[in-house]
């Protein structure tokens, strides 16, 4: 499979990878190398990391990334504003970005991960966008989502 550069950087970095080998109990790889001798291949089945001998399926990917955007929303302050709501970012809390909800495409975010995830992985890795329920998503939508979530409890 070919995966652009711009998108392997964005959604399996070999700490990213690392990360999921680790919830997933494989480790024994780490007794002979360290991350940067990480090699990863993208299959239709999942990612293939020749050290760890292994796939990572693109559920467990998809898993990953839910879970690292639900964490970092803990940080990030909402405001519901007119037609959406600006979520701070994490680097910079003097930007903001500006999340709302299109009925057609789902949580939209202008912050560049999102873009990106947009435009390539539908496209790129189909296999993730399905694993993701064909939902594209960021932390900055996730904020939003769970800032409506707890305002109609």
């Amino acid at each position: 499979m070919k995966v652009s550069s711009a998108l392997q950087s964005q959604v399996l970095s070999r700490y990213v990878l690392k990360d999921i080998l680790f919830q997933l109990g494989r480790i024994n790889w780490e007794y002979k190398y360290n991350i940067h001798d990480l090699e990863y291949e993208f299959w239709t089945t999942g990612v293939w990391v020749k050290q760890a001998g292994t796939i990572i399926s693109y559920d467990a990917i998809a898993e990953y990334w839910r879970e690292a955007a639900i964490s970092q929303t803990e940080q990030l302050p909402v405001e519901k504003v007119r037609g959406g709501w600006l979520v701070s970012s994490i680097q910079d809390h003097s930007k903001n970005y500006f999340v709302y909800f299109n009925q057609g495409k789902g949580w939209q975010c202008e912050c560049m991960k999102h873009r990106c995830w947009r435009n390539r992985i539908p496209n790129e890795l189909p296999q993730l966008y399905k694993a993701l329920n064909n939902k594209i998503f960021c932390h900055h939508t996730a904020a939003a989502y769970l800032f409506e979530k707890e305002k109609l409890r």
